[in-house]
């Protein structure tokens, strides 16, 4: 059998996806990757090919271009799946092989993207959308889906039977085990992800900034993540550097030890906007924090209201400031909430349960075949 995942990003796909080609790669199957460049070091097993891919570009010519490299990867691949993620390669893979019944197409949406938010209604959102209707009319794809509400808004777009609902990309529970919190000289509240106003940040930082001066200096917010100025969203170095505050705001660009930054923190927090389901707050629930996050699409999976933690409403920097203070000054409470945010990782957000689900589909798609 032979499994070809088509990403946009290499990095994207080895930090979400390459346990689930490991897994196929135990059982028998060949494992192929297209995306935007190849891997820093050799993956055992996985052939790469890199292609002329670009989030953020609706060009024409360059997306034609990305179409034509793309289809001459498939022809040599000769796949029997194809394994989608996110929206640019999954509308570039079913453009490809929309006449094309034999090979199996799996679309894994994982967060709808800056196109399908309400407050930037465009001609480019437009056509997407309309392409998205052409090809669940003609190509039949099969999606996974993160969340309920990204299932709604491509069910206006023609999505009917042909999809399953697995959360998220799964965590290592074995990896990612359970520590109990340190007694540090501050509060320390992390922020892990890409630096972009779509996630938060800047209403994360004013919260801070309006905690009562006696509470805030008990506090130390940590940023960690990398700019993004492919994303319209983007938060340019220098507009972050001018909000940060030496000792209570705190960026120490991206980081290639997150557990072991979640394992020194007490809170976790996510004011997001929209996400698919992110994994940052799954790490951060499998270590045991308390979660501050927001009622959008994606995080609200995260979190039971006063049991692992808080939602407040999207842009609402001043509740989330006062549920950030409600567990800054009760350390009881933060070890209480962060233990049943491992319990319901344990039981919802496995990476062996998104495996299993996966190849589950898998397996269904080639009996069909």
């Amino acid at each position: 059998m032979r499994l070809l995942f088509v990403v946009n990003d290499v990095d994207f796909f080895i930090s979400h996806r390459l346990p689930i080609a490991e897994f196929a790669l135990k059982n028998n199957y060949k494992v192929f990757v297209a995306s935007n460049s190849l891997p820093k070091t050799k993956i055992k097993g996985i052939t790469f090919f890199k292609f002329d891919i670009k989030r953020s570009s609706i060009g024409l010519w360059s997306n034609l271009n990305s179409l034509i490299q793309l289809k001459k990867i498939v022809k040599s691949v000769s796949p029997d799946i194809v394994h989608s993620i996110t929206l640019k390669s999954i509308v570039l893979t079913n453009l490809c092989l929309i006449f094309n019944r034999k090979i199996k197409k799996v679309n894994a949406v994982s967060g709808l993207g800056f196109l399908f938010t309400s407050e930037r209604k465009s001609v480019a959102a437009s056509i997407i959308k309309g392409l998205f209707k052409l090809i669940n009319y003609l190509g039949k794809p099969y999606y996974i889906f993160q969340n309920k509400n990204d299932l709604e808004e491509f069910e206006k777009l023609g999505v009917k039977e042909n999809y399953d609902l697995i959360r998220g990309s799964g965590v290592n529970h074995k990896e990612f085990k359970y520590v109990f919190p340190k007694t540090n000289e501050k509060v320390n509240i992390i922020f892990t992800g890409r630096i972009l106003k779509d996630k938060g940040v800047l209403e994360l930082i004013k919260a801070i900034e309006i905690i009562p001066k006696k509470i805030r200096s008990k506090v130390v917010l940590n940023i960690y993540g990398k700019i993004d100025l492919e994303n319209p969203a983007h938060i340019t170095e220098k507009e972050l550097k001018k909000l940060l505050k030496p000792n209570f705001v705190v960026w120490h660009g991206n980081s290639n030890d997150i557990k072991n930054v979640l394992a020194l923190s007490d809170i976790y927090c996510l004011p997001s906007y929209r996400e698919g389901l992110p994994k940052s707050t799954l790490e951060a629930m499998a270590i045991g924090r308390p979660i501050v996050t927001t009622n959008a699409p994606g995080c609200e999976d995260t979190v039971l209201e006063k049991i692992n933690g808080f939602k407040v409403d999207i842009k609402d920097y001043k509740a989330l400031s006062e549920k950030l203070q409600l567990l800054i000054e009760d350390e009881p409470l933060r070890i209480k909430m962060g233990k049943k945010s491992r319990e319901i990782f344990e039981e919802n957000f496995t990476l062996d349960k998104v495996v299993k689900q996966t190849f589950e589909l898998y397996d269904s798609l080639i009996v069909k075949n």
